[in-house]
């Protein structure tokens, strides 16, 4: 299944314009859901490796070994107990708790999201683009070929990564980086890029295009065809997939980008700094950050986040509750505020464990959402700048 490489070109404005916010219709879809189409190379495999049939004649002959059949079985019954367990609650919660935020909500942002997808599209559907940001490298989506020797091998191996790969999400509600770094490899599953298009069929999506982004000096993008060879892909760069639901005539974008946001590498005059500043997002999701936000050295993502957010939903790992000031925030607290995991030392929040012992101030939360998976006992904070 080869694609055709299109042309390269540049895109001659700041992350901004990228996103076709500023520039009416940019991003807009064709008039109808007949003019969208799916990319019949990246659509099909994500099917394949999210245990959906698919029509391509190869993968249509590979799912009916009994390998694909286990891990399609599989599958199911493990996301109908993640929809039980998880995301039914967290989306009718999202419905009626954060409902102006969603409503108002063009461009989502979810610094130290990595390839979560999923949590950022069930709390915010509504969303025209979602960026992500994180460490991990994007890498690339597999390729099966039914006559090659040990190709049922290949499949058995490659659905048992990948579901190694999302164990911790399934079971915790986050990726844990260490065991990320073990199963996200060029020789089990090739970065984040197949999690993400995992999420994006899962969730009832079609995938349109694919495409690479590399970050300039002066901070604008270069986007350019998926398989357009480049000899090294340097950290900030991303990707960009363009999706659509079925029946459909709504056309949106989810952007993935691994860079390092500490103050270092994320300083005023870095390139990727000067993208995330150019770009207009509404909303700010965090959540599982490892409360990198409460240091000294994330003090730029962090004044950016509250520069330029209308909205900001978050666990206790993310932005101190100290620096919403009440004349500038309005928020609302949501679940039971306990002490950080052992893993974690000096984030303590006093001030926010004494809010919620006022049971006037904090409302329940129906779904398990953060590190203290154990106890679900979850805290998470809803801010609205005035």
């Amino acid at each position: 299944m080869r694609r055709s490489i299109a042309r390269t070109f540049v895109v001659l404005a700041l992350f901004i314009s990228a996103f076709g916010l500023s520039a009416p219709g940019q991003l807009s879809a064709p008039a109808g859901p007949k003019a969208l189409s799916a990319d019949s190379a990246f659509d099909e495999i994500a099917k394949f490796i999210s245990g959906i049939p698919c029509e391509e004649a190869d993968l249509k002959a590979l799912q009916e070994m009994p390998e694909w059949k286990t891990f399609s079985a599989g599958l199911e019954k493990s996301w109908g107990e993640l929809e039980l367990k998880r995301l039914g609650s967290m989306r009718t919660w999202a419905k009626n708790e954060v409902g102006e935020a969603n409503a108002a909500t063009k461009v989502l942002f979810y610094p130290f999201g990595g390839p979560d997808f999923l949590t950022a599209f069930e709390l915010f559907p509504e969303a025209e683009s979602y960026v992500l940001l994180g460490l991990e490298f994007v890498g690339t989506m597999p390729q099966f070929d039914k006559a090659a020797p040990g190709a049922a091998r290949h499949i058995e191996a490659y659905t048992n990564n990948l579901m190694a790969a999302l164990a911790d999400f399934f079971n915790k509600s986050y990726f844990i980086t260490k065991n990320m770094n073990a199963t996200l490899t060029r020789d089990k599953v090739d970065g984040v890029l197949p999690v993400m298009c995992f999420f994006l069929k899962r969730t009832g999506n079609f995938i349109s295009a694919v495409r690479r982004v590399e970050v300039l000096d002066n901070g604008q993008l270069l986007e350019y065809d998926f398989d357009l060879p480049r000899k090294r892909f340097v950290r900030p760069y991303g990707i960009k997939i363009e999706f659509f639901a079925a029946g459909t005539n709504r056309l949106r974008s989810l952007y993935y980008f691994s860079c390092d946001l500490a103050d270092e590498a994320f300083a005023k005059d870095k390139p990727f700094y000067l993208v995330a500043d150019g770009l207009n997002f509404e909303t700010t999701f965090v959540k599982s950050a490892s409360y990198l936000l409460h240091y000294g050295t994330f003090n730029n993502i962090r004044d950016l986040i509250l520069r330029k957010s209308r909205f900001v939903l978050e666990d206790d790992t993310g932005i101190p509750y100290r620096y919403f000031k009440p004349e500038e925030w309005d928020g609302q607290l949501y679940g039971e505020y306990i002490k950080p995991v052992s893993d974690f030392k000096g984030v303590d929040q006093p001030d926010l464990e004494a809010l919620y012992k006022d049971p006037a101030k904090v409302k329940k939360l129906p779904f398990h959402l953060g590190y203290h998976w154990g106890t679900s006992k979850d805290s998470v904070l809803y801010f609205k700048k005035k």
